[in-house]
This record gives structure tokens, C-alpha cells and sequence, in this order.
């Protein structure tokens, strides 16, 4: 009988386990920032157009069985972290994992934190967290790879490559001057993350 009640209690674990919650690709309140920001603004087709090269790179890449290997190149510390950390956490909310995403360039400015955590990260030291199972993105700059797929934040920032790649897709993100009001840095961080939303929600559509 003993042996009987055990079996039912594993058989119901077994079952409550499979109807528990899942857990959330990233936080309640990132993924309402990232909602709203969608729903506000608007992104013209031409712009459409070069947010479109990220993915379409991507899928070069991944067709022939590299690593997909995304570079955010930027010159004023801020543009390129806030593409990395939005790209990153928009793409795992869509169950992509396997794009890795770098910065190089110039270190990260200290607007980055604050702007990400008003969108809802959760940031401990050089690190922005999305989720509680292990998602984050470290502010921290590399080394520039010749394998990866460039995409300058600003047109400039092409001198920090290792080599000249034609190929590298142009945001041109206009550089905040040291006098910016912290408004220009919070609109900054908004059309960043409305664009590279759009480019996560382009992976998505044909990642396998």
C-alpha cells in the first residue's frame, strides 16, 4: 500500500509538472516597454529595407553551417550596447538562442544602464539581465571578428573593422553629443529598440 501511495504522489509531481508555468523568455516589464514602443512608432520601408540586411546576412551564414555571429561596430558608447542588449533579449523571446552578438568600438558610455533599465532590464554591474534563467548581455567591447556580420551603428565606425567589408550593414545612428539631455538618450534608445525589434521579428520569420 506503502509502495502504492508513492507511485501516486511521483504520478502527480510528474503531472503538475507538465502544467507549471513557463518560464518567461524575458521579464513582464520588457516585454511590455518593447510592446508599447511597437505600438507607437513606425518604421518607413526604406528603413525596413536596411534592418532587413541583418537577418538576410544571417541567413547566408547560418545556410552555410557557420556560427551566425552578429557585430554591433560603434564610435559614441551608446548606440551599439543598446542594439546588442535589445537584439539579444527580442530574438530569445522568440526562442532564438544561437545568434551570438557582440560590440566593438568605443566602451560602453554610462547612459547605457540607466536607459536599459527604464526598459525594463535588470542591470548588476557591466551586466543586463532578461530573464531569471540565465539571460543577460555584458556591456563589455571585443575585438572586431572578419567572420562576423558588421553592422555599423555609426558610418564611421567602419575604420574600426579589422578589414573593409562591403557588405557591413549601415544604421548610421546619429552620435550624441556630451551636452545630450537625458530626453535625447531616452528617444536614442527608443528608435534603437523599435528597429531592432523589427530586425528580431525578421530572424523569425525564417530561422530553423
Amino acid at each position: 500500500m506503502k509502495h502504492l501511495s508513492l507511485l501516486f504522489f511521483a504520478g502527480l509531481l510528474v503531472v503538475s509538472s507538465a502544467f507549471a508555468p513557463v518560464a518567461d523568455p524575458i521579464y513582464p516589464e520588457l516585454a511590455q516597454a518593447f510592446k508599447q514602443i511597437k505600438k507607437n512608432s513606425a518604421i518607413t520601408d526604406d528603413r525596413q529595407e536596411v534592418l532587413y540586411g541583418i537577418q538576410q546576412l544571417g541567413i547566408v551564414t547560418k545556410g552555410k553551417k557557420q556560427p551566425v555571429i552578429v557585430e554591433f561596430v560603434g564610435n559614441d558608447g551608446f548606440s551599439a550596447p543598446i542594439a546588442k542588449a535589445v537584439l539579444k533579449s527580442a530574438l530569445a523571446s522568440y526562442g532564438i538562442n544561437d545568434v551570438k552578438i557582440f560590440v566593438v568600438g568605443a566602451a560602453s558610455s554610462a547612459k547605457v544602464a540607466p536607459a536599459l533599465a527604464k526598459l525594463g532590464f535588470k542591470i548588476s554591474g557591466e551586466e543586463a539581465k532578461y530573464n531569471d534563467q540565465g539571460g543577460s548581455v555584458t556591456m563589455e567591447t571585443s575585438p572586431s571578428n572578419p567572420q562576423a556580420i558588421h553592422v555599423l551603428a555609426q558610418e564611421s565606425a567602419a575604420s574600426l573593422l579589422t578589414s573593409p567589408d562591403k557588405f557591413a550593414v549601415k544604421l548610421k545612428y546619429t552620435p550624441l553629443a556630451m551636452g545630450a539631455t537625458d530626453e535625447q538618450y531616452e528617444a536614442q534608445a527608443k528608435l534603437i529598440t523599435l528597429e531592432m525589434l523589427f530586425a528580431a521579428s525578421k530572424f523569425k520569420e525564417n530561422w530553423k
